[in-house]
């Protein structure tokens, strides 16, 4: 077995998100034998879950980050050997390794070295830390009354959790709470809220220990959720049908949730169990979609933009046509469109265009925009039916309103087949996209559900004409016009 790493190690990266796909390029810049990439939550012809699809002598390579231990601990728990695990360093980066090889690299000007990876000591420490924890709630949870749900979420609140403990808690004040970790986002309408928790204080963890389910709309990988998992039943409401690969749970073997709940009886059929792993897997529907049929007045709008804002737009500029993207997490995210354009469009035929983008890319934007405040609907400068929607709330209120979605592989547009309105699928990078991406879940056929285009002029000549989408695939997936969040609370209750 090689000791150390030299030009001719096959490599491996981990894990296969920007950083680790930004790592690669340098490694391969600097003529390093790069073959793919090591990730428990991501499929592709270049992803290794497991060790034996490792080549011979090959180094899984771990580059320096907040998670860089609990990626190694999930390698290291999937059977892959201490002595393949290292860690690269690029000038700045401190400790120094301890063993290296280092080269310089004239084409990446960067300087790269490595040094065998090992768990830090706290890191182990908190792992017998979490060990005592489990043993503990769940001699608890023996002798706890079983009378909570609750609604559980990580970093933020997304919609279909929000919505379906809302609707949960107007119905049964007393039985729902809501619980967020490590929270980055500030909901206003929450602060009033007393059901609603930030951190695990005494009380909390007592709630934990009397809840009959917890209900979550992703996959959560770290401590908290995995504890509570093994002893709380899981409904996973998930957060949209997907054309672009999942990983989903289902190379967890311990894993298998209560319920799983999507819009589709297809996708439960045919792909959801190929992911997930889930005792039944039931099609009520998203709690984000009943926006499409609930009128104005209806609908819950909380952490959205007021519907004053979309009336006053509406009759200044339009009707609203959303632009949604999806999130290129190899980097290029510099998305080809023709604001000028768009804006004169708009301008003659009476319409105004609503971007929403993922958050990184709402803040990129909007600085080079000059725009301040990215907590609010803004209007672009010198571009006046033109707006920004705040990347961290919900749209889909605005979105039933809209008279056309414009997406590319975005999940946003089965949710929009309920609209039966046009769709728009602004498509410029699809060889890369596969390329990059690896296969997809679905067949094009079975995701396009209106016009193609590849540029700024062919999406506003599509515009010009635009009609509503074929029910086809609406019908073929077994999508109905029901209210999700009255038939997700009643399924939590079961």
């Amino acid at each position: 077995m090689q000791n150390d790493i030299d030009k001719s190690t096959p490599l491996y990266i981990a894990p296969a998100n920007p950083a680790g796909r930004k790592l690669a390029k340098n490694l391969q810049n600097a003529g390093y034998n790069v073959r793919g990439f090591v990730d428990n939550l991501k499929q592709g012809d270049d992803i290794a879950s497991q060790a034996s699809r490792l080549e011979q002598h090959a180094k899984v390579i771990l580059h320096e980050a907040t998670y860089t231990d609990s990626v190694a601990a999930g390698l290291l728990q999937r059977h892959f050997a201490r002595g393949v695990l290292w860690l690269c360093h690029t000038a700045g980066d401190s400790p120094p390794p301890i063993t290296s090889s280092t080269t310089s690299s004239e084409n990446a000007n960067v300087d790269v070295s490595f040094s065998r990876y090992s768990l830090p000591l706290n890191f182990r420490w908190r792992q017998v830390v979490f060990n005592t924890c489990l043993l503990l709630f769940k001699a608890l949870r023996l002798v706890a009354p079983k009378r909570n749900y609750v609604y559980y979420a990580e970093g933020f609140f997304d919609t279909n959790v929000l919505l379906a403990y809302r609707e949960h808690k107007r119905r049964y004040k007393k039985e729902a709470f809501l619980l967020g970790l490590d929270l980055k986002q500030h909901i206003a309408e929450l602060e009033s809220d007393n059901t609603q928790f930030d951190h695990l204080s005494l009380p909390v963890l007592w709630k934990l220990c009397c809840a009959k389910r917890i209900i979550v709309d992703h996959e959560y990988t770290g401590d908290t959720f995995s504890l509570l998992r093994k002893h709380i039943p899981v409904i996973q409401l998930w957060h949209g049908l997907p054309y672009k690969a999942l990983s989903g749970n289902k190379h967890y073997p311990d894993i298998c949730d209560e319920a799983f709940v999507s819009s589709s009886t297809w996708f439960n059929n045919e792909i959801f169990p190929k992911i997930f792993r889930a005792k039944n897997y039931l099609a009520l529907g998203y709690p984000r979609n009943d926006a499409f049929l609930q009128s104005p007045n209806e609908r819950d709008w909380i952490n959205t933009e007021p519907y004053e804002s979309l009336k006053q737009i509406e009759d200044n500029s339009g009707s609203i046509i959303v632009y949604a993207p999806t999130y290129r997490d190899w980097g290029n995210n510099e998305y080809p469109i023709d604001l000028d354009a768009i804006n004169a469009w708009c301008r003659k035929n009476k319409r105004a265009f609503v971007l929403k983008f993922h958050p990184f890319i709402s803040r990129l934007f909007g600085e080079a925009m000059g725009l301040e405040d990215s907590n609010s609907l803004q209007q672009l400068p010198s571009h006046p039916y033109i707006y920004m929607y705040p990347s961290g709330k919900n749209i889909y209120p605005w979105l039933a309103e809209a008279s056309a979605l414009v997406t590319d592989y975005s999940s946003i547009a089965y949710d929009f087949l309920l609209a039966n309105k046009p769709i728009v699928y602004f498509q410029y990078d699809k060889a890369d996209y596969v390329k990059l991406r690896g296969a997809t879940l679905v067949s094009d056929d079975d995701f396009i559900a209106g016009e193609v285009v590849e540029s700024t002029e062919e999406m506003l000549a599509v515009l010009s004409n635009a009609k509503p989408h074929s029910s086809n695939l609406k019908n073929k997936f077994g999508m109905k016009n029901l209210l999700a969040s009255e038939q997700i609370c009643r399924l939590v209750r079961e």
